[in-house]
């Protein structure tokens, strides 16, 4: 039973290290790439602003999935089953580049382990987050059109620069807190079985974020900085808010988003407005191919984690 244990909170720890770094890292690449910044204080921003998030509002999605979709309490065999192959998918994403959303992995997990376990799973939560990840694109991609349209007609980039910058800095702190928010409850939620309070819980998470923020965001925020430079700042200032938005309507559902789903569908929105977008078909194709794969290797490999520790 200790080993259980051992296993869920490194685990946990280690998703949140993830999420911080994956997540988090990126709501502050725009404000690195459109001048000199510390890219240290930058990254401490993130990880303050997201740990920020995940304890002021990370309790729905926590409650989502801990005791949401699962008609019975998870189990610690269960929790740490889910956590272990979610963090396998993180570790296998970084080592292939092949995309493993940290919400489609988590969720698939949970429902795997249900379905072993031999409890009902809650099909309507499990549709209205599908339901959403469904929707976010559509939105993200409308979202990310109107927004860059309003700032290019009212914001022209000589002259507002200072203006610019500023919102750079604002769009950042606003999606690394609903970052934490919405993605806290992926790390945590699975540890309902500790019967730890939640609060606790959202402390310990939004802790690993911000460490992951801390350890790995200034890596991150370089590398991510050359995508942004790219876009332009305005256009990252709606790909970011647009995702941003997005998430906290999902925290009021009580449901986590990918922000990488989000981001590049907000992205290809904004650069409609150019007349043109930085996704070929193909790849995205390749990179929805890959999501919907991770969210059934994730159902799969915890359905036959649960049954083999139950033989």
């Amino acid at each position: 039973m200790e080993i259980i244990v051992l296993v869920a909170i490194i685990s946990s720890f280690f998703m949140g290290l993830a999420i911080g770094g994956s997540t988090v890292a990126p709501s502050f690449a725009p404000v690195n790439s459109s001048g000199p910044s510390s890219v240290l204080r930058l990254a401490l921003l993130a990880g303050i602003f997201a740990f920020i998030g995940a304890v002021h509002q990370g309790g729905n999605v926590t409650s989502m999935v801990g005791t949401g979709i699962s008609s019975e309490a998870i189990t610690l065999l269960q929790g740490a089953a889910i956590l272990f192959v979610a963090a396998f998918l993180v570790i296998l994403s970084v080592l292939t580049d092949i995309p493993m959303p940290t919400a489609f992995t988590v969720i698939g997990a949970v429902i795997g382990s249900t379905l072993a376990m031999g409890n009902q799973v809650e099909w309507v939560s499990v549709f209205q987050i599908v339901g959403y990840w469904i929707f976010t694109p559509f939105a993200a991609l409308l979202m990310g059109y109107t927004l860059a349209y309003v700032l290019k007609k009212y914001l022209p980039e000589k002259g507002s620069e200072k203006k610019i910058r500023y919102l750079l800095y604002l769009s950042g702190a606003y999606v690394a807190y609903t970052a934490g928010g919405s993605a806290v409850g992926l790390a945590v939620g699975p540890l309902d079985a500790l019967e730890v309070s939640v609060n606790y819980l959202l402390i310990f998470g939004g802790f690993s974020i911000l460490a992951g923020a801390w350890l790995y965001s200034p890596r991150i925020i370089n590398v991510v900085s050359f995508d942004y430079a790219n876009l332009g700042p305005r256009r990252s200032i709606a790909a970011l808010t647009s995702a941003g938005v997005l998430a906290q309507v999902g925290i009021f559902l009580s449901v986590p988003i990918s922000f990488n789903l989000a981001i590049i569908a907000s992205v290809i929105g904004s650069g409609l407005i150019e007349g043109k977008s930085n996704m070929e078909g193909n790849k995205i194709f390749s990179t929805v191919s890959a999501w919907v794969g991770a969210f059934f290797t994730s159902v799969i490999l915890t359905y036959l984690i649960i049954i083999a520790f139950s033989l």
